[in-house]
């Protein structure tokens, strides 16, 4: 029942977000199906029985673990119930050909040249939505981790003067969850330009530039959201952690006993503090 219910998640979840982004699912699309299993003459007889089926056969490939994969494509249509039994099918299959693994499906569109998601069709969905709307989408867009429409999506919140701030530091978010840490940096600064006070930009643009060993600007950031809010224990654990990068252990030592008396329960700051007294 486990393995029906992940498949079930897993469905629902790449169907709508290629439904957010305009696809039409319950039309012909082209279904990828993989099968593993070290012996490759038992997935050629399963190849052969499939391509009866109208199935073909994309590539017949050995792994890196001395594994074979076999990748099946046909054009077909499929609801999430239709799709489901097709896979349940196959793991029957799988199991009565003494097949190892089937193991997942893709999607993509029926005519292989193009691609699945069409940004045209996609930007055809922004047209008549309020600002309200945009926005709202957008946020669903970044909820089911379609992070670089969602940022377009924002990119018309802003330009509309709607949500401004917020719409900023949602592609923070985006571009922090696609890693793109200098693009992360820049959403902050950018929010900074509109609100000087916001905590959070601050805080982040002190956090990411830690992670860049750009200690200096580390502690610039991390200051300034102090000034902030001096109530919060992890900023100073931040300028106590870029201080100790850059050797200045009296600096390190001062700010790691401020973010204990803020919350004496910071076991990060209890070991930087052990890790200062041996340095």
């Amino acid at each position: 029942m486990n393995q029906i219910n992940e498949r079930i998640e897993n469905i629902n979840k790449i169907f709508k977000t290629l439904e957010l982004q305009g696809v039409e699912t319950n039309t012909p699309l082209l279904y990828g199906y993989f099968f593993f299993d070290k012996n490759k003459g038992k997935l050629l007889k399963l190849g052969d029985e499939l391509q009866r089926e109208g199935y073909v056969i994309v590539r017949l490939e050995i792994n890196e673990e001395k594994e074979y994969l076999l990748h099946m494509e046909k054009t077909e249509t499929h609801s999430r119930e239709t799709l489901l039994k097709r896979l349940l099918e196959f793991d029957e299959l799988s199991e009565n050909s003494k097949i190892e693994l089937f193991d997942g499906w893709d999607v993509g569109n029926s005519d292989p040249a193009k691609p699945l998601i069409s940004k045209e069709r996609f930007i055809k969905l922004l047209e008549n939505k309020t600002n309200e709307q945009l926005y709202q989408f957008a946020i669903e867009l970044l909820e089911n981790q379609i992070y670089d429409n969602s940022i377009l999506v924002f990119d018309k919140c802003i330009a509309n003067n709607f949500e401004t701030e917020n719409s900023l530091y949602k592609q923070f978010i985006c571009y922090d969850y696609l890693g793109e840490p200098e693009k992360s940096i820049s959403k902050l600064k950018d929010i900074l330009n509109f609100n000087p006070n916001h905590f959070k930009a601050c805080y982040n643009i002190g956090a990411i530039s830690y992670n860049l060993e750009d200690y200096e600007t580390s502690i610039v950031y991390y200051e300034k959201a102090s000034d902030i809010d001096n109530k919060d224990d992890s900023v100073y654990y931040g300028i106590a952690c870029s201080y100790f990068c850059i050797g200045e252990l009296d600096k390190s030592e001062e700010n790691c006993k401020i973010s204990l008396t803020l919350n004496p329960q910071n076991d990060n700051a209890k070991e930087l503090l052990k890790m200062i007294k041996n340095a």
